[in-house]
Order: structure tokens, then sequence, then C-alpha cells
């Protein structure tokens, strides 16, 4: 849907404005996963990088407030014009800064667990979860930078398949012997894990889908509906 009318933005300063600082959140937000990520794995040191991650957090929220200002501001100016697309960015903008904090919420759990965290029983399957997310979240920005209908496509196949890993933990979860700790820390990662995915593919299907249809997904036998 987006791809005409990033087009035309480029073409504006100001609107052009709006198209950077959306790809900056979504690069932002990769920051914050990446590192909370390697923290918990034990990868990264977690006293090195909470105030960068606070920091970008920070930024991820200022940068929502400024280009929902833009965008009223475009629309008071403009009424009548990209009315769709402004509305599909307010709502874009919002997954944006919501993948920031489940990822910052990673970061907080991967604190309290310390080193015990990559000796939990499903890591392994978490972090196969994490490294699909991982490689979509670069392509995510390019497919709304570049209105990449093919590659948001794909971003939202790769969510059913995610979102069904997720689910399946879940379940075994409830038939394992585990500490309240292990269960409890096991979920917490899995509903963040499944809640980034979920606002990834919002996003994906905001560049690809009219106004009317973005935020549902149908994915049968590995292709969109």
């Amino acid at each position: 849907m987006l791809k005409k009318i990033i087009a035309i933005w480029n073409g504006e300063q100001f609107m052009k404005g709006i198209v950077e600082k959306f790809g900056e959140m979504i690069s932002d937000g990769d920051y914050v996963f990446y590192h909370a990520w390697g923290v918990l794995i034990g990868r990264m040191v977690a006293e090195e990088f909470r105030q960068p991650l606070h920091d970008r957090d920070h930024v991820i929220n200022e940068s929502e407030r400024q280009i929902r200002r833009m965008l009223l501001e475009h629309l008071s100016i403009n009424p009548k014009q990209d009315v769709s697309g402004c509305l599909a960015m307010m709502s874009m903008v919002k997954d944006a800064e919501r993948i920031g904090d489940y990822s910052k919420n990673i970061f907080e759990l991967a604190e309290i667990l310390g080193p015990e965290a990559k000796d939990m029983k499903y890591m392994e399957r978490l972090s196969k979860v994490q490294g699909d997310i991982a490689r979509n979240l670069p392509l995510l920005k390019r497919a709304f930078l570049e209105g990449d209908d093919k590659a948001a496509s794909g971003i939202m196949v790769d969510y059913q398949k995610i979102k069904d890993e997720c689910g399946e933990i879940l379940d075994k979860l409830f038939h394992e012997q585990l500490t309240t700790r292990e269960a409890v820390s096991t979920t917490i990662l899995v509903r963040s894990l499944k809640r980034i995915n979920s606002h990834m593919c919002n996003i994906a299907s905001g560049i690809v889908y009219p106004l009317d249809k973005i935020d549902f997904v149908r994915v049968r036998d590995g292709l969109l509906e």
C-alpha cells in the first residue's frame, strides 16, 4: 500500500524526514533486540549496555512522538492528501515503539537471570526463534524504505512459522517439571519474542495491504491469503 505514497513523500523534504525517522526507529529497535539477547546468552556484559539500551529506548519513544506530530502537521496543512498513508503510519509507528519495549523486557530479564539463562531447557529453540526475528528486522527496514512488497510478504510468511513455534513451546511448558523460576522466565521470553514478531508483521502488512486490512494476516501452506 505504501509504495507509491513513500515514493511521493521522498520527493517532499518534510515527508521524507518522516520516512527516514521511521527507518531509524526500526534500526534502533534492532539494536536493543540484538544487544538484549546478547546479554541474555552471556555474549555481552549487562553493565556495558544498560545505559546505551536505556538511551536507545528513549530515542525510540521520542521518535514516535516526533513522527506523530509531523503527521498531524502535514494533515493540518494538507487535510485531503495522503490520509490513508498517514493513518497507516500512525499505526505502524506504535508497532515500532513496541518492538523496543519488548526488547527492553528481554534485557531486564537477562539482568535477573544472569549466567543461568543459557542453561534453560528451551534456550536452543528460543535462540532459533530469536535468530529468525533478528534476520528479518533489517529486512523490514529495507522493505519499508523501498516499498518492497515481496520482502514484506516474506516477513509475514515467517511470522506464522515463528508464531507456531512459540505456541508449541508454550504448550510443552504445561507438561514440564521445571522450577517456577525457569518456567516463568521461559514464558516471558516466549511472549516477548512472540509480540516482537507480531509487531514486525503489523508493519509489514502496512507495506503490502490497504489500510483496512493492515494488522490482519492469514497464511496457508506457506502463502499469504
